[in-house]
């Protein structure tokens, strides 16, 4: 919630606190989905490169432990922390890897955040070929499943399309009422991600 709501500092602190307990209880599993989260935080903070090796190591518990939705989660934000690098080639290949975990995957919430990651790589490209009809169906879900802050992020990757595809002006309306919609539910880092994109 306090990474949602843009409260960075404090969010790494609630993390950092649930770390400690979660490592001196043994719980291997739990510190690394805490992890995963703190690399998150690392990426929001423009840190990447610092969330990358982390995000491996947890990949590969989860995949020993055969935990498809916990491994999922992960390469999805190593992708994110990926792009946010400029290693494109390298954001492609995680996200083509994951495909298999994605099918296998029974989280609806890792299955949207992979399919935007992927979206994402996909903007990269000089000509993007977003599909766009997939993001408007992730965008109708999220809002009939009650997924706000995904919902939020599907807005977020259609301005940016519209962007990058030279539809300037539509961009620009876009991201100023989902700057004002996320603002108003609370929503403070996409509400900045939005105004920083515009």
């Amino acid at each position: 919630m306090l990474a949602d709501r843009g409260a960075l500092a404090a969010a790494r602190k609630s993390y950092e606190e649930s770390l400690a307990l979660r490592e001196r209880a043994g719980e291997k599993q739990a510190a690394a989905e805490t992890q995963v989260a703190l690399a998150s935080l690392a990426i929001e903070e423009g840190h990447a490169h610092e969330a990358e090796d982390a995000l491996k190591k947890c990949m590969e518990q989860f995949h020993r432990e055969q935990a498809v939705d916990d491994e999922l989660a992960a390469s999805t934000m190593l992708t994110r922390a990926l792009l946010a690098e400029g290693k494109i080639g390298d954001a492609k290949k995680e996200i083509e890897g994951a495909k298999a975990l994605a099918t296998q995957s029974q989280n609806q919430l890792v299955r949207f955040q992979f399919d935007l990651a992927r979206a994402r790589v996909l903007l990269t490209s000089e000509r993007p070929n977003l599909p766009r009809a997939e993001v408007d169906e992730i965008l109708g879900e999220a809002r009939k499943r009650g997924f706000v802050g995904i919902e939020f992020e599907a807005r977020l990757v259609l301005a940016e399309w519209e962007k990058k595809s030279g539809h300037d002006a539509v961009a620009r309306t876009e991201l100023a009422g989902l700057e004002n919609s996320a603002r108003s539910r609370g929503y403070g880092l996409v509400a900045r991600k939005a105004a920083a994109a515009r």
